[in-house]
């Protein structure tokens, strides 16, 4: 089908299905009892944001077979998310929550690819192409986390000893390079800073993510008597370290 990004398997299955660039279930996660806003959109002027109802956000880019293959990676983002948020909300005694790692890098190449091949990626106002810089092995990796280069994936750029302010939002930026294909993605979850790469670490290109946690193991919210994991599972051989955040104060109550 031509309007599916994953034509290319030659494995579609009719009709086009409507795909959410974010995923409804993440929305509902973020906007809890409020509302849902975007801003940085191509079609908004600057500075302004627009509140969306949570199934509004959608594009016809998937077919209906490889929209359902994709799904369970919607599920393990509504998972990550619902747990964190509800880790960094509130001391409800210590918990614990497991993740794939390689789900939630997936899931975010998911949204990216969705959002870039609608036009809802730009660099100011001025739609990006949708082009990735690995266009070509980009069905690979959302397919099997075997196939992204050794040292692409996730990095964390929060340092010992940062302060966060919690918030609700998650935020993605493209990084392009000089062809304007996207080759990385800077990222903010709930307050926390990411960077998705999907080329190879080059520390000269990108000097940020020198001293960058690659693929963290754990997110550790620790309050005066509690603490809480979020475990994130990685079958890459490597060792992986965790990120540790400490309660310092509640966040003001909302007017």
């Amino acid at each position: 089908m031509a309007k599916c990004y994953m034509r290319d398997l030659g494995s579609c299955v009719a009709p086009i299905s409507g795909e959410h660039i974010i995923s409804e279930s993440v929305i509902r996660v973020l906007m809890g009892d409020g509302e849902f806003s975007v801003g940085g959109l191509p079609w908004l002027a600057p500075d302004e944001e627009k509140i969306l109802a949570p199934n509004s956000l959608r594009t016809n880019c998937l077919c209906t077979k490889h929209n359902s293959a994709l799904h369970p990676l919607d599920d393990a983002a509504k998972y990550f998310f619902s747990s964190l948020k509800s880790y960094l909300e509130e001391d409800a005694g210590s918990r614990h929550a497991l993740i794939s790692g390689h789900d939630l890098e997936r899931w975010l190449l998911k949204i990216a690819k969705a959002a870039a091949v609608s036009k809802n990626l730009a660099r100011g106002r001025a739609p990006l192409s949708g082009a990735f810089s690995r266009d070509a092995a980009l069905l690979d990796m959302l397919d099997d986390p075997r196939h992204w280069p050794d040292g692409a994936g996730l990095y964390c750029t929060m340092n010992t000893g940062d302060r966060t302010l919690n918030n609700t939002r998650f935020q993605l930026q493209p990084l392009t390079n000089a062809q304007e294909d996207i080759e990385a993605l800077a990222l903010n979850i709930l307050g926390l800073g990411f960077v998705l790469l999907l080329e190879p670490l080059d520390e000269y290109k990108y000097p940020f993510l020198r001293g960058a946690r690659y693929r963290p193991g754990r997110i550790v919210v620790s309050y005066p008597a509690s603490t809480n994991w979020l475990t994130m599972s990685w079958e890459d051989g490597r060792a992986h370290a965790p990120l540790t955040m400490q309660f310092v104060q509640p966040m003001p109550a909302r007017p």
